[in-house]
């Protein structure tokens, strides 16, 4: 069953006035289970350098932070996976959520006396940008959801590969049907 279309400004209002269903009831577990998995270990590998107790301490801070704020921010994105406009929903998604998640990443590190801190926050930002965007692209297509309209995990993990390759060759093949729509309007002059 697809949601039905709504506008980003309604999307935003529910989500603040009703951020219990949101952010409780629909925490997104698969999202943040994917993020603490891919994002601990370049942590690990940034601090190695410099113990293994230190290495391990950012490696188990940046699995909890990312494993709490993940879940937090992929279910506002599943909230406007449909909203309308598409791309000010990308744009705050894109801007927000990685720019929120980047600040408070940084205090915590901080907190906690991450060695090597500016190089993972870059990898972070970068990190946190490309993953909102797939969750956005997954989440539109139905996969990584929770809730009612919500695959198995093992369902959405076996997606995964096919749907990052179609997420990779998106940008081109968009590029590639432009230019072709443009040449043929010039050819038509």
């Amino acid at each position: 069953m697809n949601p039905p279309i709504l506008s980003i400004e309604s999307v935003l209002w529910n989500l603040l006035t009703r951020p219990y269903d949101t952010f409780i009831l629909r925490w997104n577990w698969k999202a943040a289970v994917l993020s603490a998995a891919t994002r601990a270990p370049i942590f690990l590998l940034i601090a190695l350098g410099h113990g293994w107790r230190q290495a391990s301490v950012a490696m188990l801070v940046e699995a909890a932070f990312r494993a709490g704020s993940t879940g937090f921010f992929a279910a506002a994105t599943q909230a406007l996976r449909k909203a309308q406009p598409a791309w000010l929903a990308l744009l705050l998604m894109l801007t927000g959520f990685p720019l929120l998640t980047l600040a408070l990443d940084g205090l915590l590190h901080t907190a906690m006396h991450t060695p090597n801190l500016a190089v993972g926050m870059k990898v972070s930002l970068v990190l946190s940008a490309l993953a909102s965007m797939f969750d956005w692209y997954a989440m539109r297509r139905g996969t990584l959801l929770v809730g009612e309209e919500a695959n198995g995990f093992w369902s959405d993990l076996k997606t995964l590969p096919l749907l990052a390759m179609s997420f990779l060759l998106e940008p081109p093949a968009s590029a590639w049907r432009f230019t072709r729509q443009w040449l043929a309007g010039t050819e038509a002059e």
